[in-house]
Formats: C-alpha cells, sequence, structure tokens
C-alpha cells in the first residue's frame, strides 16, 4: 500500500491505494471528513494515489505512479486533467525525458510550481518541475552535475527557503535553492544503510525524514546545524511511518501504520494527538461506483 499526506489551512488530504487509488479530505476545523473519491484507473485497470500536495488554490496534485502521470483535481474532487507526457511502449531511453513521469512518487507545490519525483532505476531526469497547468519547465541536476543521474527519489519538499530531494538509493538528502541550484548533499545519522523518503522541513529550518532503511520505517530529525534532533513522544507513538505533513499551525503531521493513520505532534507541547483513522472506512470509501462523497 502507498500513500501520501498534504495540508492547507484546514484541509488535509490524505490519500492511499489497494487496486484503486482513494483520495480522502478532511475539515480540520470542523473534525470531520469533507469527501472522498477514487482515482481514474489506466489500461491496466489498476491506479495508484501516492504523495499528494495542495497549492494555494486549494488544487490538488496526486502521483499516480502505476499509470506515469500526476492526476489534478479541485478542492470538490472535480478531476482537472494530468500532468505528464506519455511514456513509450517500449525502450527505456524514453523514459528519461523531459516531462515524461515514470513512475512517480512524491510531489511538492509552492507558488506556481510543481515539482515531482519518480523512478526506479537512476535517471538523469528523476526530479522533474512543471507549472500547476501542466506545462513542463526543467529537469534539476542532480547535486548540480549536468548529467548526474538520481537514484530513484522518493521523497520531495519546497518552500521558501528551498528544494529538498530524497535520493533514495544514495541515502543522502540533496539540498537546492528555490531557483535550483545546488547547495549541499547531507546523509541522515546511523551506521549507514538509509533510505530517505517523506520528508519536511519545519519553521526552525530542521528536517524531519522517513527511513526506510532499517528492518520497519523510522522517523527520524536532523536539527538546522545538522545534528541529529530529538523527537521525543512522537518516535515513539507512530509505527511504520510513512508520509509527513506540515500544518499552518507547526504541528508535524505524520501517516502511519502503513497509511491507515493520521497523527499530529506538537512540538511546543511535546504532546501526540490521533486526527484521522483510515481502518474505520473498512478500505472502501462509500458513495457512487466512482467512490465519491461529496457533501
Amino acid at each position: 500500500m502507498i500513500g501520501g499526506l498534504a495540508v492547507r489551512n484546514n484541509l488535509l488530504c490524505v490519500t492511499w491505494a489497494a487496486g484503486r487509488g482513494h483520495v480522502f479530505l478532511y475539515d480540520l476545523d470542523a473534525q470531520e471528513r469533507m469527501s472522498s473519491w477514487t482515482t481514474p484507473v489506466g489500461s491496466s485497470g489498476y491506479s495508484d494515489a501516492g504523495g499528494v500536495a495542495i497549492d494555494d488554490r486549494f488544487r490538488l496534485f496526486v502521483a499516480d505512479p502505476s499509470n506515469g502521470c500526476i492526476r489534478r483535481y479541485n478542492a470538490f474532487g472535480q478531476h482537472l486533467g494530468d500532468v505528464g507526457l506519455p511514456q513509450p511502449r517500449s525502450g527505456d531511453r524514453g523514459r528519461d525525458k523531459l516531462g515524461v513521469l515514470d513512475r512517480p512518487h512524491a510531489v511538492a507545490c509552492h507558488r506556481d510550481r510543481l515539482w515531482v519525483v519518480m523512478g526506479e532505476r537512476p535517471r538523469r531526469r528523476g526530479v522533474q518541475c512543471f507549472d500547476v497547468h501542466g506545462k513542463s519547465l526543467q529537469a534539476l541536476a542532480a547535486r548540480g552535475e549536468p548529467g548526474a543521474e538520481w537514484a530513484a527519489p522518493r521523497g520531495v519538499w519546497c518552500d521558501d527557503a528551498g528544494l529538498l530531494v530524497a535520493d533514495t538509493l544514495r541515502g543522502t538528502l540533496q539540498v537546492f535553492r528555490v531557483d535550483g541550484t545546488f547547495v549541499q548533499e547531507r546523509e541522515l545519522p546511523g551506521q549507514g544503510g538509509s533510505r530517505p523518503g517523506a520528508l519536511v522541513r519545519t519553521a526552525d529550518g530542521a528536517m524531519v525524514v522517513v527511513d526506510h532503511g532499517g528492518p520497519e520505517p523510522r522517523l527520524v530529525a536532523l536539527a538546522a546545524d545538522g545534528s541529529e534532533a530529538a523527537l521525543g513522544a512522537l518516535a515513539e507513538t507512530c509505527r511504520d511511518p510513512h508520509a509527513l505533513a506540515l500544518d499552518r499551525n507547526g504541528g508535524l503531521l505524520v501517516l502511519d501504520r502503513g497509511g491507515e493513520r493520521v497523527v499530529r505532534w506538537d512540538p511546543g507541547k511535546q504532546q501526540t494527538q490521533v486526527l484521522v483513522d483510515l481502518a474505520e472506512h473498512d478500505g472502501d470509501p462509500p458513495g457512487g461506483e466512482d467512490g465519491s462523497d461529496r457533501k
């Protein structure tokens, strides 16, 4: 099962996949579910819902790895079209071209730009940039080196401070400015073998990362100075973390239990709270044949 997490003001989006990609929207202020739907299937008869981002106009961008695209929706669940050029029927070279999304896993939105990370193998264009309407703009050079390859990145984050990419198979975090200028490459603390995935940068400059390198996924925090930071009760509460997001009050949200639960951590009070338990839905969004449950 794959899934994602995103927050914009009071709107929380949770995605996961089980044969079909599922999208759930929640109103954090009212503490209730607003709507849900399933993503369109491709030629295989399946769809995914992986990483998700919400822009400042409350448009949703949902990664669908199995169909090689980013699905675009408005806040009412209306499908606005897809981002990404069609993949070639055969051959691998055509999958590493500008605009082509070969198994996109995560997406980040900042102002009018959309950043997508993708791939199951090394690719030069494993991190690509689009505008919010789907126009392909550029590919990000790994470590700022033209021709360098990304190693199947699984996490991306963008804010005013810059762009973060989890270069997963290489086991490092690559840091860029908003304009794409490379800044540095950082490693996670530990004995090696890290496999960073989802990540966020908090208001104080710290990075929180889901590391899949051990027997079980774990949460790791790096302070702005590069030292390991403590996560207190959050690390003890969350099991099998998968996706991360930040809310407007500085709370850290974690999609854990393999995509079944959303936990919020208040770093100031050092307290955790369960916001959503997707297991209550028994894996099937209510509503019509399209899975809609719009109010």
